[in-house]
């Protein structure tokens, strides 16, 4: 469960939230590569990763939120707008297998909280 309450950086992958739509609604990356999720809706959202909690991570950070997907497969996810009007848009990270292995896995530097990291 992620919260957003202001416009967030891009990043390498990356999904934008409008008001009425994602883009790209479903993006593809490989196992471990950085998703940045941006919102330009100019509303309050309430992002939620479904699936396993073991199958992703979220950091969130100054200026920007970042998820983390470490299986492959379609991971599906829900942006609640949290202000009228009322309504959600639904979109996918379809995640596949690196083609070469990652030496490191991802490491939270700050404190982390029920699986979400929170960064100084």
């Amino acid at each position: 469960v992620v919260l957003l309450l202001w416009p967030l950086t891009a990043g390498a992958a990356e999904i934008v939230v409008e008001a009425g739509a994602l883009t790209p609604a479903v993006l593809t990356v490989e196992t471990d590569e950085p998703v940045s999720i941006v919102n330009r809706s100019g509303r309050v959202v309430h992002i939620d990763l479904l699936g396993r909690g073991d199958e992703h991570h979220v950091f969130q950070v100054p200026g920007r939120i970042q998820a983390v997907f470490h299986r492959p497969g379609r991971h599906p996810y829900v942006v609640h707008f949290e202000t009228a009007p009322r309504g959600e848009l639904r979109g996918a990270v379809d995640v596949r297998e690196r083609a070469t292995p990652r030496d490191d896995a991802p490491v939270c530097r700050g404190i982390s909280v029920d699986e979400i990291c929170l960064e100084p």
